[in-house]
């Protein structure tokens, strides 16, 4: 049932005085209020909200390759595993609990080390870092 929510609220902001549809891309925002906390705006609401997330653009500068979501078993990409195409790795950004300063870590893949383990292994260093908050396909 929590999950429901939190998915049926993504992007959606509860006010005092109604629903507002908030996202940004590439530095624009697009947000709309919709007055009542009504079944209706909040119906409004979610379609404008389905309509932004059709019409614009992923936020992911490089999205996760489609066959490297599906050979993990992945719906969508793990939250905070970012993806350089350029340079060939993958990267997680994290706070250091010893030093509590910012680190980065990186898993490279090439000619010896497929995409895919690459990503494997970023995933695995994340939910290390974090628990796992990503869930496979059933």
């Amino acid at each position: 049932m929590v999950k429901g929510l939190i998915n049926e609220f993504k992007n959606i902001r509860v006010l005092p005085s109604g629903y507002q549809v908030s996202m940004v891309r590439e530095g624009t925002e697009f947000s709309r209020h919709f007055a009542g906390h009504s079944k209706q705006s909040l119906k409004l609401a979610s379609e404008y909200r389905d309509m932004l997330l059709d019409t614009l653009p992923s936020k992911r500068r490089q999205e996760i390759p489609p066959r490297i979501l599906r050979a993990c078993g992945f719906e969508r990409p793990v939250v905070g595993v970012h993806r350089n195409l350029d340079r060939q790795y993958y990267s997680i950004s994290f706070r250091d609990p010893k030093t509590r300063k910012f680190r980065m870590k990186s898993f490279t893949w090439g000619p010896k080390t497929p995409e895919l383990k690459a990503y494997q292994a970023a995933v695995r260093f994340r939910r290390q870092l974090v628990g796992p908050a990503q869930k496979k396909k059933k």
